[in-house]
């Protein structure tokens, strides 16, 4: 009898630890499917609410001023980088900067791709216009999302006449060279350049095409593996690791990992353009 008792003891004990464990997991499932239908239903692709002008005068002047500059900023999204990027294109130039002004101002319809559990990316529904692209150029944007953290993607461009992009996507896939119109219907974007020179830009844009497509994807690079390896990478890994290797540390805060926020906010890049962010605030806050 005592045995039987002991024997149903235990087993009440079981069925209490196995219904605590289940219990967890239910409500951690549930933490996060609450934390991803919030910042799912929050996001927006932010739109100037001031008026917008007319940009012609602006852009047939001889040389701008900072003032010019700024309005062309606040008109765009485009910085002096970006600006004068365009204008050295002449009459085709000035077109893709207003281009780039009718979407800046545009109200778009906002759609989200599911494709994990609680994990989620967002888009609109056209690919906007962009600046013209130089090797060697950086994109991020916060459109994918975990639960309600913006974990956001990140992408090299290995050829901006062509708007070729290097980058690692997901689990079970190596890194490649894409589009950059994977980015430009997304909610989001900032194109970004590094404090240097036009040939290292190019150098490191040969290296990444030369030796980092083919690494297995893993999203602990950095964390659970060796930052400085490229055995394993994640999208802004992969990024940081190509202008690393040139002595450019682009990571933001020096951490062991480095995410798309990271590279967002290093202060070794510049802003070119910037889409569907508030660009006096950029993403600057964690959950944009």
């Amino acid at each position: 009898m005592a045995k039987k008792a002991k024997k149903l003891s235990k087993f009440i004990i079981f069925l209490i630890v196995c219904g605590a464990v289940i219990g967890s997991i239910i409500i951690t499932a549930l933490g996060f499917e609450i934390a991803f239908l919030i910042s799912d239903a929050n996001i927006t692709c932010w739109r100037p609410e001031y008026a917008k002008t007319d940009l012609t005068q602006i852009l047939d002047k001889p040389q701008l001023s900072e003032e010019d500059y700024e309005i062309l900023y606040a008109q765009t999204g485009l910085s002096k980088i970006g600006i004068d990027r365009a204008l050295s294109r002449g009459s085709n130039g000035k077109e893709r900067i207003k281009k780039i002004q009718e979407d800046f101002f545009a109200e778009h319809t906002i759609t989200k791709d599911k494709f994990a559990p609680f994990m989620c990316t967002d888009r609109i529904e056209k690919n906007v216009a962009h600046v013209y692209l130089e090797d060697g150029d950086i994109v991020v944007t916060s459109s994918t999302h975990l639960a309600s953290c913006r974990i956001g993607h990140a992408g090299l461009v290995t050829n901006g006449e062509r708007g070729k992009v290097l980058q690692a996507t997901e689990y079970g896939t190596l890194s490649k060279i894409g589009n950059f119109d994977y980015y430009t219907c997304r909610v989001n974007f900032i194109i970004l350049t590094p404090k240097t020179d036009k040939e290292t830009k190019s150098k490191v844009a040969d290296y990444a095409v030369n030796n980092l497509l083919g690494i297995p994807y893993d999203v602990t690079a950095g964390v659970l593996t060796d930052k400085n390896s490229i055995e394993k990478t994640q999208c802004a890994h992969l990024v940081w690791y190509a202008y690393k290797q040139f002595g450019i540390d682009i990571d933001g805060n020096g951490g062991l990992a480095v995410s798309p926020w990271n590279i967002a906010n290093s202060d070794q890049l510049e802003v070119v353009q910037t889409f569907g962010f508030d660009p006096e605030i950029l993403w600057r806050r964690l959950n944009y």
